[in-house]
């Protein structure tokens, strides 16, 4: 009686890990279909969802978005535990299928949970098509022309910023932040979107053994950002957080929000953060094409803008080692089954978006 009641329990687990699946299946098969993932998700279901999450989680001074994934990664490592002591030590096979079984479903109901509170936003539209910044191909010379404004912009900001600003507390930089996003004229989004509470990280000295500077949490809609990195560096990634909590899916339409709302701020410390991160960018893709342009254009950076560049590669190299490796091949992969195909690659992407966002407001020759 009891191996019956065993066996059925089994079967219905089975069962239900069979009906996720399908469920998952479809969630993917909407890769193909962006105009109602635009339509029905992005545009309504989402923000619903948003607000209600960030109803529950602002008003929590810390990052519950990193307890909630310490709590996952324990069960996670326990139930891994009692699946290898029950089936391979103890040999108590239908014991262990269970447990495997418990973990495949759990899995499941957290992927579907992720893509209903936000990863459906990665099939959505891309940024270009719904801000009409797409058709533009722009040239060689003038990504360089960019490259240098960015530079000469991201001097002048330094060059303006006392001493005294750059105690600017967490706090003060994060609402700052959010003010800027906030400020985002239409199409960009901001009005239906609410904006989360941008907090530090409560797991910051392990995200610089991954080499992350932030990260958006979908279960609690937070913003959580590596206090312990360079002070410039902030501002720029709570808005790159925050454009994800506004359904930017993408790495370079986040990093593009982040740019835009960040560099037309009022606020020196996140304009110099917004050119300070957007100039290497455009300074790697400079590289790539020509290594004497990119000398030359290197030639232009000031020398407090380069200490800062310094500065910050050692605080990363500090922590660098196999963990960061494993952390880019596992986002490298992550991306690309996200409907980003050059995985870690389209960090770079926002060239385009910022080229052709300049070239409208007459800043760029055509080419």
């Amino acid at each position: 009686m009891i191996q019956k009641t065993s066996n059925r329990i089994l079967k219905l687990k089975l069962f239900i890990s069979l009906v996720f699946l399908v469920v998952i299946v479809l969630i993917f098969w909407q890769q193909s279909q962006p105009e109602l993932v635009e339509k029905y998700y992005s545009t309504r279901f989402y923000p619903g969802v948003r607000t209600g999450l960030q109803f529950i989680f602002n008003p929590i001074p810390f990052s519950f978005g990193d307890l909630l994934y310490i709590l996952l990664s324990l069960a996670i490592f326990i139930s891994t535990f009692k699946f290898l002591k029950t089936f391979f030590f103890q040999k108590r096979l239908m014991d262990g299928a269970k447990i495997a079984l418990n973990m495949i479903i759990s899995l499941e109901v957290l992927m579907l949970i992720f893509y209903l509170f936000w990863g459906l936003n990665y099939f959505r539209q891309p940024a270009a098509e719904r801000l009409k910044l797409n058709g533009y191909e722009y040239s060689k010379e003038d990504l360089y022309k960019m490259t240098g404004i960015l530079i000469d912009s991201a001097n002048s900001t330094r060059s303006k910023i006392n001493p005294e600003q750059w105690p600017q507390t967490d706090p003060e930089l994060y609402l700052e932040s959010a003010k800027a996003i906030k400020k985002l004229h239409p199409p960009y989004d901001a009005a239906i979107y609410p904006i989360p509470k941008i907090k530090n990280s409560l797991i910051g000295n392990l995200m610089n053994y991954f080499g992350t500077a932030g990260y958006f949490n979908p279960f609690t809609g937070e913003a959580q950002i590596n206090s312990g990195m360079p002070i410039y560096m902030k501002p720029f990634v709570a808005c790159h957080e925050t454009a994800h909590s506004m359904g930017y899916g993408a790495e370079d339409e986040a990093n593009f929000i982040g740019f835009i709302s960040a560099s037309e701020s009022e606020n020196p410390m996140l304009r110099y953060s917004a050119y300070y991160l957007a100039a290497q960018e455009f300074m790697f893709e400079t590289g790539r094409l020509d290594t004497v342009v990119f000398q030359t254009l290197k030639s232009r950076i000031s020398k407090p803008f380069m200490a800062d560049l310094k500065n910050e590669r050692a605080y990363w190299e500090e922590y660098k080692g196999i963990t960061r490796r494993f952390s880019n091949i596992f986002y490298d992969n992550y991306l690309k089954a996200n409907k980003q195909p050059d995985g870690m690659k389209t960090y770079n992407s926002m060239i385009i978006l910022t080229m052709t966002y300049y070239k409208k407001r007459g800043l760029l020759t055509p080419p």
